[in-house]
């Protein structure tokens, strides 16, 4: 009911800490709603059926700090047009805002195919605001309800060194079961987080109690301690955090404006394994055939390319990538293994 739905909602707004497994269960049995910009369709209520290889246009909201796009989804049609009026926002010429409703469930799959996709933001009105990481909404879009444990990851960098004079705070954290009594570390120097954030969480190799720092709050610090560092070192770093705490959408806007900044084979390597890594197979097969043959010493191209060929059904595509590949870098034994894998 819609009424279970934003109490749900309500409650996972003002108790962070608070369990969700309520309220996953009850997004995944109730109708919910997108807002788009579309043509005016006029006429107060119209019925259509989209195909299944459809774009839709569908708002988002990009993440100021880590750039990836959040997806207001909402529990009701009062909510939809709450959010437009408390925004004051304004289609452009010639559209207007309409709201999408989606059966039960349905919603999830909808949204991992948005460019740079970093979650769902489930929102009630300006008081009552959700935030769930694409992560779990990947596991909602597979009809599961996400664990209530947090979400536990290694440190994805070998160092990382503060400024001297650095201030920290330790606070007593439960990680979850299994877990020894630890402590949440944050530098507040660095920048502030959400309680929810302590969902997603990163171990971090200090002596003592077991140490963890929110995922988000990771980096931040990361930028903090490499203030004014825009090498490629830094870039590499961040991107591998982003991708190792499964921060798929964030880790694409992150190419995505290496690639406006000239950096094309970094960012293009990057990308590779973002839509690997989300099943976006064509995108990934497309971008690689295309740079193999831009940066045909860049051999993770033509593997990377020749596994999403394969897993799309096209094994002869595969093979001549690869023996291409093989015939510019004969020593590369990635090329080699995976040539033969084919037979």
């Amino acid at each position: 009911m819609v009424e279970t739905l934003e109490f749900l909602i309500r409650q996972a707004a003002e108790q962070p800490r608070h369990p969700r497994g309520a309220l996953f269960r009850e997004l995944l049995r109730s109708e919910t709603f997108l807002l788009s910009v579309d043509a005016p369709i006029g006429q107060e209520t119209a019925t259509r059926v989209s195909r299944l290889d459809e774009v839709l246009p569908i708002w988002a909201d990009r993440d100021d700090e880590q750039e990836g796009a959040w997806v207001p989804v909402f529990p009701s049609r009062d909510a939809v047009a709450e959010f437009v009026a408390k925004g004051r926002l304004q289609p452009p010429k010639g559209q207007e805002f309409l709201w999408m409703g989606y059966q039960p469930g349905s919603v999830f799959s909808v949204l991992r195919a948005v460019p740079c996709f970093a979650g769902i933001r489930l929102y009630l009105d300006r008081g009552a605001v959700v935030d769930v990481p694409s992560s779990r909404a990947r596991e909602l879009s597979e009809g599961r309800l996400p664990p209530e444990a947090p979400e536990l990851y290694e440190m994805p960098v070998s160092r990382l060194t503060l400024p001297r004079g650095t201030k920290l705070a330790f606070t007593p954290l439960a990680a979850g079961p299994g877990q020894p009594a630890g402590r949440l570390l944050r530098v507040p120097d660095a920048g502030h987080f959400h309680a929810d954030e302590e969902r997603k969480l990163v171990r971090l190799p200090l002596p003592g109690a077991a140490t963890w720092m929110a995922c988000r709050h990771f980096l931040q610090v990361l930028r903090y301690a490499r203030r004014g560092d825009c090498s490629s070192g830094y870039l590499e770093d961040r991107l591998c955090a982003l991708m190792s705490f499964q921060m798929f959408g964030e880790a694409e806007a992150l190419c995505e404006m290496v690639l406006r900044r000239g950096s094309e084979l970094f960012a293009c390597l990057g990308l590779a394994a973002v839509y690997a890594r989300t099943g976006r197979l064509a995108d990934c097969a497309g971008l690689c055939v295309n740079s193999f043959s831009k940066h045909p010493e860049e051999s993770a191209f033509a593997v990377n390319g020749a596994r999403a060929l394969v897993k799309l059904g096209r094994r002869e595509e595969a093979r001549a990538l690869l023996a291409a590949a093989s015939r510019r870098n004969p020593a590369e034994r990635r090329v080699r293994s995976a040539l033969a894998s084919l037979g």
